[in-house]
């Protein structure tokens, strides 16, 4: 992902929200259900992620390795750190040319909220997606498995 910033010495809000859902993502990839196209999958991860619907999230992402029983509990208390809100979200899928079970989403336009408790205070920030320089917009890799898409993450 690419939309970390800093403004002088302080963590922005969108920065831990981001560090954040990497880490989550990260954390976990167990077996559910993505969606028919690359961005149908980024969708439902997004959706689930806005829902705070943890089973959901965990089924957007690429069934690969499973988790111990700790792991998973902690990536589902890092998961709900962070509520977001996604506004007419616009994206943009490149396919591998090499590969065409891979391909990677980027979000294009769009408004991502983030609201999140940060040293005792509850701090909300509003990102527009569009006005972000493009090398930092958010990209997920997704990847084609057995006819589904996934958005692709490793422990």
């Amino acid at each position: 992902m690419g939309i970390m910033r800093r403004s002088g010495p302080r963590v922005s809000v969108v920065s831990v929200a981001v560090a954040l859902a990497v880490a989550i993502a990260a954390l976990f990839s167990l077996p559910g259900c993505g969606g028919s196209t690359p961005q149908g999958a980024v969708q439902n991860l997004l959706s689930a992620w806005q829902g705070l619907d943890w089973e959901a999230y965990k089924k957007a992402v690429t069934p690969s390795q499973k988790l111990t029983k700790d792991q998973e509990e902690l990536a589902k208390q890092k998961f709900k750190q962070i509520k977001v809100k996604f506004d007419d979200v616009k994206m943009e899928t490149k396919y591998d040319p090499k590969d065409k079970h891979k391909a990677t989403v980027t979000l294009t336009g769009g408004k991502a909220t983030y609201t999140a408790d940060i040293l005792g205070k509850q701090r909300t920030e509003t990102q527009d997606i569009a006005r972000q320089d493009p090398k930092t917009r958010p990209v997920y890799d997704v990847v084609k498995i057995n006819g589904v898409w996934y958005v692709d993450t490793t422990l």
